[in-house]
């Protein structure tokens, strides 16, 4: 074989292990989550969370290099809508949403309850006593919100965050905050003033946290996720970080 055949076969073989090598799996999907204390945190600009370590566990599975990116909720629950090959997490998965989105988990379990400062205690004992106060904090493309105002509520006062319908329930804008038993720690520690004066008034519904994949995208990669779920969930490893960060999930 000539020089120059051989040259060229080796030119040819390098471009065929070119995408092999050179390039990282990302799986095709586009990864979205929001910083949400327990399942996502920022902490010296190194993700962690509950949600964090099982998607981190999940790629590592799989063999996926995608870039976990971190982006206000509405807007990311707008790619989720909008965008093919998109993953959200971690997302509630309620009969609103069910037909809307392919579900792969569940990797958390919770409360959704009403937050309300301690005069409000024994106030609030039902969705229909919570529909009288003069104002309840939700915020923008939220599950609660969704779930609340197809229950016909009328004082719902929607923002971009948490962070602003507690400021708000503080100097007595509204009365509640629509909000979660695993989320509202992350508020209560880091304020003190929140901690002493906030209670849970109403514990209004059981919810479980999923990874939600847009509809568009293909059944062969959901169907990769799920298989890597099923896999390390028989091998304790879903078990281990909810037993980390949050009660583990109980089966059913």
């Amino acid at each position: 074989m000539s020089y120059r055949l051989i040259l060229l076969f080796n030119i040819v073989l390098l471009l065929l292990l070119m995408p092999a090598y050179g390039l990282a799996d990302d799986c095709g999907l586009k990864i979205i989550t929001e910083r949400s204390y327990p399942s996502t945190i920022m902490n010296k600009e190194q993700l962690t969370g509950f949600g964090v370590e099982i998607v981190e566990a999940l790629k590592k599975e799989i063999g996926c290099d995608a870039e976990i990116e971190v982006m206000p909720w509405a807007r990311g629950y707008r790619y989720l809508e909008n965008h093919p090959d998109v993953m959200l997490f971690s997302t509630a998965r309620t009969k609103e949403r069910e037909d809307k989105f392919y579900w792969v988990g569940p990797i958390a379990c919770y409360k959704w309850v009403f937050y309300g400062l301690k005069g409000l205690r024994g106030k609030v004992k039902s969705l229909e006593d919570a529909k009288k106060v003069s104002g309840i904090g939700v915020y923008r493309n939220d599950a609660r919100a969704q779930f609340l105002k197809s229950q016909g509520f009328t004082n719902l006062e929607v923002m971009i965050s948490q962070e602003q319908n507690f400021k708000k329930l503080m100097r007595g804008r509204i009365e509640l905050v629509a909000t979660s038993n695993i989320g509202v720690d992350g508020f209560l520690d880091s304020n003190e003033e929140l901690r002493k004066l906030a209670v849970p008034v109403f514990t209004f519904r059981n919810v479980k946290l999923f990874l939600a994949f847009s509809k568009s995208t293909s059944m062969q990669t959901v169907q990769r996720w799920e298989d890597a779920f099923e896999a390390l969930q028989v091998r304790g490893v879903i078990g281990n970080i909810q037993d980390k960060w949050i009660q583990r999930c109980k089966e059913e």
